[in-house]
């Protein structure tokens, strides 16, 4: 049987180690970057754009398919550039922008693979998937600490 005196130690022990991985976490994660916020939402809008143009096949959309991905990585870099703080959200652009998935990067690949434009209800669901991609990555950086 335990002593009162041990659960209170084990709770006061409970609760420093809690506040200190609780300061430290909030410490390890980068602050809210404006720039990162308004690309996220201008990516998403292109994004989706592009992704109603694929009722076409890809050919007409050569050149703003390979802008949209320059711009991807050029966001990828600069968020891959804040360091470790910042691994929730380049991890997500790496899910949304990842060829072999089934977001934008896989989306992307199965339309110039097929070289064909897409049925509209896989067009809706996919269009809807991209966006709730991006709205996690645009909530994300809205709940970062803004100084």
């Amino acid at each position: 049987m335990r002593s009162p005196l041990s659960n209170s130690y084990a709770f006061q022990t409970w609760a420093a180690i809690s506040v200190v991985l609780l300061l430290t976490g909030c410490a390890a994660i980068a602050g809210y970057d404006p720039t990162s916020y308004k690309t996220a939402t201008d990516l998403k809008a292109e994004a989706l754009l592009l992704i109603e143009k694929a009722k076409d096949p890809p050919g007409p959309h050569t050149a703003e398919i390979v802008s949209l991905r320059l711009k991807f990585r050029q966001a990828y870099e600069y968020e891959k550039g804040k360091g470790d703080r910042n691994r929730f959200t380049r991890e997500q652009w790496e899910i949304l922008a990842d060829p072999t998935g089934h977001l934008l990067g896989g989306f992307l690949r199965k339309w110039e693979t097929e070289n064909k434009g897409q049925s509209p209800a896989f067009l809706d669901g996919i269009s809807e998937n991209v966006a709730a991609a991006f709205d996690k990555i645009i909530e994300l950086e809205s709940r970062k600490v803004k100084d």
